[in-house]
């Protein structure tokens, strides 16, 4: 999608509604026009780079609650402002899959993820996977690597305009890797899930949850 009006971006009513044009949390990424998310962080906090999104044309903020009003001329809150970025950037993006699955585990979802891909193919149906080796997609026994390895689970906006490209490259079925990190901080909550698989729990996750 190009345009969105805030409320429809956020499926609630806003006080000030301009049109959306992008969706980020990253404020180097921001062009006019974009809705800047400052995300909460344990290195740094968004917020800090709210004026650094302004100055480059940001037509709205979605924060965290707690955030003064008077830090963006068009604030929008929220209790859970990474929920609401995942749904933000799934209402951008649009189009997703007709079957995405999800898999998680200390151990194994890569392979799990490449076997379910695989296996559709063989199906006759046009695959993909996403995950630590980046996004690959499947028709028969050809392969085509759409992206290089990146992190298991990517920033919302980045899994949200993936999965849009995918359907409409005539992908209908995913398999994609779920961290931990990723399931903790939402980064999937705006993927529509028709299985889910979990492999394993060991010691390398067991201080995380």
């Amino acid at each position: 999608m190009s345009a969105i009006r805030l409320s429809d971006l956020l499926r609630r009513d806003v006080s000030s509604d301009p049109v959306i044009t992008g969706v980020t949390a990253d404020s180097r990424k921001v062009a006019p026009g974009s809705l800047f998310v400052a995300l909460p962080g344990t290195a740094a906090d968004g917020r800090a780079f709210i004026p650094q999104a302004l100055s480059q044309g940001a037509a709205a903020v979605l924060a965290p609650s707690d955030t003064d009003a008077g830090l963006a001329p068009v604030l929008v809150t929220s209790g859970d402002v990474r929920r609401a970025y995942a749904i933000a950037a799934r209402s951008f993006y649009g189009d997703q899959p007709k079957t995405c699955v999800a898999v998680t585990g200390t151990n194994g979802k890569t392979s799990v993820a490449a076997f379910c891909r695989q296996i559709w193919a063989a199906l006759g149906l046009t695959s993909a996977s996403m995950g630590t080796l980046g996004v690959l997609k499947q028709t028969g026994n050809v392969n085509q690597a759409l992206t290089g390895p990146g992190l298991t689970s990517p920033d919302a906006a980045d899994a949200a305009r993936m999965l849009a490209q995918l359907a409409q490259e005539g992908v209908t079925h995913l398999a994609l890797e779920a961290s931990s990190h990723g399931i903790d901080q939402r980064r999937l909550d705006g993927v529509t899930l028709k299985a889910a698989a979990f492999t394993n729990l060991t010691q390398d996750h067991l201080d995380y949850h």
